[in-house]
């Protein structure tokens, strides 16, 4: 399968980025996980954490990396918050399992490895 970013002249360092892990991202190789803190389309401040493996799978990044869409987390990432209504929704992919209610914070539990990705910036 061809990837997504290839052939695509990105400017965006954020782009570039996501370009660079995508072939390991599909592959199996490497799991990313993508925190963004942006404003959506009615000019609400979101953030959330993306499984970006499993969103390679279920979505077409063709529109991110043409640069026709932002890069968005939704409510059905591994974590999403809206700041103006205060939603805040969680959810397990097939790769992380989320820890919600743990005292140190959010947690991402890879399933392959086992292993806890703690994503509080202390």
């Amino acid at each position: 399968r061809t990837l997504t970013s290839a052939g695509k002249d990105l400017h965006d360092n954020f782009l570039k980025a996501l370009a660079v892990r995508e072939e390991d991202n599909r592959s199996g190789k490497v799991s990313s996980v993508i925190f963004i803190r942006d404003k959506n389309s009615h000019g609400q401040e979101v953030s959330g954490y993306i499984d970006y493996a499993h969103r390679l799978k279920t979505e077409d990044f063709e529109v991110y990396f043409s640069g026709k869409k932002r890069l968005l987390p939704r409510p059905t990432d591994m974590s999403f918050y809206n700041w103006d209504s205060h939603i805040a929704v969680w959810n397990s992919t097939p790769n992380y399992q989320v820890i919600a209610d743990n005292p140190e914070g959010l947690l991402f539990k890879y399933k392959r490895d086992r292993k806890i990705l703690n994503v509080d910036p202390k």
